[in-house]
């Protein structure tokens, strides 16, 4: 780990941690994020430097050139800030904080109800009828500027500065920071301890860190990757590349190109199987996309994983299609509903599943970090779950003083964390970019406990808290740090150093983010025309905590169930309509399918199915994780594992083609908007 690499990381880091929000919400320009935990942005800049600059500093100053530990360390920083621009903080943290006054105003009930009564006034910015237009307004269409000539820049930037009410915003930032931050060090904690059981005990593939190290990994004395000397790695490369910028230019040069089908419609089928229009997420599968990038990751998954995800979504709608015959609602959003309740339930089960299989090495980390002494002291992975432990405990402090009680504080930590656990081992185990949960940790409390029990206030401080700290926790922090991990490991790098270098950033990048987004909304204004952050999430607490209200004064127990203890409410648990048994079912067939995982060695299905399925990124991708198990199935069957590894460089040649043509466009498309003032025409061909 060298001084350069860090410096370098860094530098990245925080360019994309501060400029990512303006380019993708103020600018609108492609998303820093394009790609998930693919993100192009960073291994499309990673392979042009080793196939240009990299081997120039070799041949000219072989001592300067970028070793591939240097490399794996550089990008496994910037890969983690990635989770600081997008969903997994940004994109909704201001929205979250600000916004509710605005639609407090303009939606019925909220003030007839007193919605943002129940908020704790450290949680929100402080707003009143003298501030709201220096506030609200100046952050939803932009303060004033000043009506004189362009000053200096330095007098510019000072202005920029002060528009921004700095007076009421310090107070929540005060409240959520600290929490933002302790989340980062439990997520990071689990990494490392995580990272050695996955990667040295059950030997899980990694084949977004696989693919990684192969654009890195090169022989000493070699000025090109390893890799970059197969042929067929080349032929994959430009025959991917070529369709890419072919269709990229179609959407610009729609007149004088053609171009390649990659996505077919099956309706017609639709008439001889007119059930699978009844069933959420059925039709889908009547849509064929083909996305080269994720036939080629199927290709380095085992076949067990690539059928399972190939043919999940079909799975689905024969499951389903009975419950919906007989009149069972499957209809599910963020906050609740039986697909996201049965996810849940499966989250859980394959958690425990996790914790089954590593339970000896658990078992003498839990010890050693008990007894404070031992062999195990040398582990640096014994202090990473002392670590854990307070950081876990502090969150959970940091939330019950918000005014959530302790038992539901601690219920939301544990949930939160097993959600962004759970997630990381199926990016780890499948190489999933692309994934959404789909399930709240605070819905599903609400669904279980009911709304005597987990009052309105209760419910809207724990949707504040999934708002903040977890909407999307592919986005976070840890299943970017995962794949980083396993990189750095192959290239010989210490993961707890890693780790404590990549926590040091994520605290500093999440720090400037804040203020250079504070300041550029101030400037530009509110993203209004993105609903998602400008209107679902900073209403979704109060959505899911309107019906409460309504329904607990109309029972007359609206007064009552807020002034009990906990304790005394436990008694009238109400859990939701199918909850229970959406929940069971999830819990049951993760269970079921581990078991006969590994007790059956013919046995074809993965568990993971039951996590993904039914949810938007496996009904886009599911034909073509089909066609690539279909390929590699074919490729053993008729040429064997010589075969089989001969045909890695071409897949890994295919998704290094769909990377750099992704970034291709992003930069054209930022080079027309600064040159025109114009917003480019999109091409957008990640699944997403």
């Amino acid at each position: 780990m060298t001084r350069r690499a860090v410096i370098i990381g860094l530098l990245g880091s925080f360019f994309i941690a501060g400029a990512g929000y303006i380019n993708d919400r103020i600018l609108e320009l492609e998303s820093f994020n394009s790609g998930h935990q693919l993100p192009v942005i960073v291994l499309g800049v990673l392979f042009l430097l080793v196939v240009s600059l990299n081997p120039l500093l070799t041949r000219l100053r072989p001592d300067r050139s970028l070793r591939p530990a240097e490399l794996a360390l550089i990008v496994t920083l910037a890969m983690v800030s990635c989770s600081i621009p997008g969903r997994g903080l940004m994109e909704q943290f201001t929205q979250v904080l600000v916004m509710p006054f605005h639609w407090n105003r303009v939606t019925p009930g909220w003030k007839e109800h007193g919605l943002l009564e129940y908020v704790p006034r450290q949680a929100l910015v402080p707003v009143d009828e003298e501030n709201y237009d220096r506030v609200v307004s100046a952050y939803i269409m932009g303060a004033e500027a000043k009506d004189r000539l362009p000053p200096p820049l330095l007098e510019r930037l000072r202005e920029k500065w002060e528009r921004v009410p700095w007076d009421a915003w310090l107070p929540p930032l005060r409240t959520w920071l600290p929490m933002i931050l302790l989340l980062g060090v439990c997520l990071v904690c689990l990494s490392t301890i995580l990272h050695r059981q996955w990667s040295r005990h059950e030997f899980l593939s990694y084949p977004i860190a696989d693919f990684t190290a192969s654009l890195v990994e090169r022989d000493p004395g070699r000025a090109f990757p390893r890799v970059f000397g197969k042929r067929l790695f080349w032929i994959g490369f430009w025959v991917v590349l070529g369709i890419r910028l072919n269709n990229g230019l179609c959407v610009w040069f729609p007149d004088y190109l053609i171009p390649v089908q990659l996505g077919w419609r099956l309706q017609p089928f639709g008439t001889l199987i007119p059930w699978i229009y009844k069933v959420q997420w059925g039709s889908a599968l009547l849509y064929l996309n083909l996305f080269p990038l994720v036939v080629a990751f199927a290709y380095f998954l085992s076949s067990e994983i690539s059928l399972t995800l190939g043919i999940s979504q079909f799975l689905w709608a024969l499951v389903a299609l009975p419950m919906v015959t007989v009149g069972v609602n499957l209809s599910t959003d963020w906050i609740g509903g039986w697909q996201g309740w049965q996810r849940a339930g499966s989250y859980l089960a394959f958690a425990l599943i996790l914790a089954y299989t590593g339970r000896q090495y658990y078992k003498e980390i839990l010890v050693q970090a008990v007894r404070f002494r031992g062999e195990g002291e040398r582990d640096p992975n014994v202090w990473a779950a002392r670590i854990l432990a307070v950081a876990a405990l502090a969150l959970t402090v940091l939330i019950a003083q918000l005014g959530l009680e302790w038992p539901f504080a601690a219920i939301l930590v544990f949930l939160m964390l097993l959600a962004c656990v759970v997630l990381s081992r199926i990016s780890a185990e499948t190489g999933l970019f692309f994934i959404q949960p789909r399930w709240m940790p605070f819905g599903v409390m609400i669904a279980a406990f009911g709304g005597y029990t987990m009052p309105p206030q209760a419910v809207i401080i724990a949707g504040l808290c999934c708002m903040v700290l977890c909407v999307d926790q592919s986005q976070s922090i840890m299943p970017y740090l995962v794949n980083g991990l396993k990189l750095c490991e192959r290239m010989k790098l210490h993961p707890a150093k890693v780790a404590g270098v990549n926590l040091a950033m994520y605290a500093a990048g999440v720090v400037l983010a804040i203020v250079v987004v504070l300041v550029a909304i101030y400037d530009f204004g509110a993203p209004t025309n993105y609903n998602w952050s400008h209107e679902r999430l900073p209403t979704m607490s109060f959505r899911a905590a309107q019906p409460e209200v309504l329904r607990l004064k109309g029972m007359g127990n609206l007064e009552e169930a807020e002034s009990l203890p906990w304790y005394r409410r436990l008694g009238r648990i109400a859990p939701a309509d199918n909850f229970v048994w959406a929940f069971g079912l999830g819990f049951s067939l993760v269970l079921v399918f581990s078991a006969l995982r590994l007790r059956v060695h013919w046995w074809p299905l993965h568990p993971v199915m039951f996590l993904l399925w039914a949810t938007y990124p496996m009904s886009t991708t599911c034909w073509s994780f089909f066609i690539g198990w279909m390929i590699k199935k074919l490729t053993v069957r008729f040429g064997g594992d010589k075969a089989s590894n001969r045909l890695r460089p071409l897949m890994i040649g295919i998704i290094a083609a769909e990377v750099v043509g992704a970034l291709i466009f992003m930069i054209a498309g930022a080079v027309f908007f600064f040159w025109t003032g114009r917003k480019p025409l999109a091409y957008r061909y990640f699944p997403r």
